[in-house]
């Protein structure tokens, strides 16, 4: 009997002299009881397990909220453990993310590519631009709109029956200044130009300072992006970018 209550004072010297033996509470509200233990811990290894603990009470309880999910605590998990599993987790989190952001660049690639191809087939430029003052009956301003002209030039040797994109205007400072997403319909010959005109208030639009702006500016001030999305042509064939979110 002597010697059994001297190895179980053993056993527990051992465990305090190392915290990460120390068993973990399951829940969050028990967590104080181990506080002078957690303060042994190392500044990363303190981080790790508070972590966990995050992850496997407040991320338990939210399981199947915005995509998370997790286990609760399992009973007799050591810290040391809780810090393992925690590490392992962090690392296979930063490997997908890793693998994640290759993937988009990939796709960022293909997609400039594609739009690259296809500027080369359909020039897009702005012919005009103006504020338009829309009256009513008794004179009263009722509106003012951003009238834009926009010239479709088929650079291929193939009929095209509409393109679709985004047109993005920067001042002369590359700072961004409005866009236009852009859909024609009208079927354009080869070596052909067709113009559209399209329009937005500025009076009561979201854009309005930024739109005033734009209309005042000469043509050397301002430059355009031509971001088009997909071509199609009158045989059935079409030109596509890829999508970075699907």
């Amino acid at each position: 009997m002597k010697h059994y209550i001297i190895f179980a004072l053993i056993v527990a010297v051992a465990g305090c002299s190392n915290p990460k033996a120390t068993i973990v509470p399951t829940s969050l509200e028990k967590m104080e009881s181990i506080k002078p233990v957690i303060d042994k811990l190392s500044p990363d290894d303190k981080e790790l397990f508070g972590k966990y603990v995050v992850r496997h009470t407040v991320g338990y309880a939210m399981s199947g909220m915005f995509g998370i999910k997790s286990d609760p605590i399992p009973e007799g998990i050591t810290i040391g453990k809780a810090i393992e599993e925690q590490r392992e987790f962090a690392e296979k989190q930063a490997a997908a993310e890793k693998e994640e952001k290759a993937l988009q660049a990939k796709l960022a690639g293909e997609q400039e590519k594609a739009m690259d191809a296809m500027r080369q087939a359909v020039s897009v430029t702005i012919m005009g631009k103006k504020i338009k003052t829309e009256y009513g009956s008794s004179g009263i301003v009722m509106d003012e709109l951003l009238s834009v002209k926009f010239g479709y030039k088929n650079n291929t040797d193939k009929e095209i029956s509409g393109v679709k994109g985004t047109i993005e205007v920067s001042d002369q400072f590359g700072d961004p200044l409005t866009a236009f997403n852009v859909s024609n319909d009208e079927s354009i010959g080869p070596g052909h130009v067709v113009v559209w005109s399209g329009g937005r208030s500025v009076r009561y639009g979201l854009s309005e300072d930024k739109d005033r702006k734009f209309a005042a500016l000469p043509d050397e001030k301002y430059r355009i992006i031509w971001k088009p999305r997909m071509i199609i042509f009158a045989d059935g064939t079409k030109m596509a970018a890829p999508s970075l979110t699907d």
